[in-house]
């Protein structure tokens, strides 16, 4: 292994390229094997570093990347969470004051409230940071859809993009309250929009029997959850989710699809995709792949291919 500046360095340097600074502030550092940093993950968020382990490091070793860190970057704060399969994430404070929580980013030029004190979610999938741009192209005039919303981010771009309204839907209200917030932060008028502390599976039928249809519908779900009604996971359930979108998604609409489910890969993604005819009678048409950003980068030995699938359907 490269020793851990030499690591980070060359990391920095892709990122100092390609991400444009003036604009976003918030980015991944380290991408695990990407990086040469073997299941951990370093994300920047402004003045303020969040370091991540998927195994057990030696202290000796994590004192080096945090020295690293210092040299290359001069955080203000750096926090570690430890985040081991079958075990609770613990949280840490290894420099500056407070765990950071309730503070602003940029990401593109857009405010987003982000929080390192959530458990596993800070408010911002910083993977999407691309794609959530590719809604924001395609949103004009358009009445948006968003369903597994967490904080919105995806409506915030859509809706400073020229979204006429958006509805946005997750089983957590909390979720629903961050999503206020960062529609505030960006100046966009709460009141012009819809936000439902629901089950999506419930919310979808009902905008069914309303008669209820969208221009977009961005369906991003989490791998496995659990509602009053339904278990859902991911392999199992997704074309009768993008079934009952494009139920409601109007003709020449845009349906998104987006999952960071690394074990189904990209080739069984499209396998079963067809079986999507079972849950709609719309015919639908594949218009758009993409997949993370440059600063998630993949080794190509321990992963192939990109984790995420992020694909656009309309009919």
């Amino acid at each position: 292994m490269l020793p851990y500046n030499q690591i980070i360095c060359n990391a920095w340097s892709l990122r100092k390229k390609y991400i444009n600074h003036t604009i976003t502030n918030v980015y991944r550092l380290i991408n695990s094997y990407g990086d040469a940093l073997p299941e951990v993950t370093i994300d920047v968020y402004n003045k303020n570093i969040l370091v991540q382990y998927f195994k057990s490091y030696d202290k000796h070793i994590k004192e080096g990347i945090y020295h690293s860190l210092k040299e290359t970057l001069v955080p203000e704060t750096i926090t570690e969470k430890i985040r081991l399969k079958g075990k609770d994430i613990e949280t840490l404070s290894i420099s500056g004051t407070d765990i950071p929580k309730d503070f602003v980013v940029l990401e593109n030029g857009i405010k987003f409230d982000t929080s390192f004190c959530e458990g596993g979610g800070t408010g911002l999938f910083l993977d999407q940071r691309d794609n959530r741009k590719k809604v924001q192209a395609l949103a004009k005039d358009k009445e948006v859809l968003n369903c597994f919303c967490y904080t919105s981010s995806f409506s915030i771009y859509a809706s400073l993009g020229g979204a006429v309204r958006t509805t946005n839907v997750d089983l957590s209200k909390k979720a629903i309250d961050w999503s206020k917030r960062n529609f505030l932060l960006n100046q966009l008028d709460v009141n012009n929009h819809e936000f439902i502390a629901g089950d999506v599976w419930d919310w979808t039928k009902r905008f069914g029997k309303k008669g209820r249809t969208f221009d977009m519908i961005i369906i991003d779900p989490p791998s496995f959850s659990t509602s009053k009604t339904a278990v859902f996971t991911v392999e199992k359930d997704f074309p009768r989710l993008i079934g009952q979108g494009l139920n409601l998604l109007r003709k020449d609409g845009i349906l998104v699809f987006s999952t960071n489910i690394a074990k189904m890969n990209f080739s069984k993604f499209f396998q079963v995709l067809p079986t999507v005819k079972c849950f709609t009678q719309k015919q639908y048409k594949l218009i758009g792949v993409s997949s993370q950003g440059l600063d998630f980068p993949v080794d190509g030995i321990h992963f192939t291919e990109p984790y995420l699938k992020f694909v656009m359907l309309t009919c």
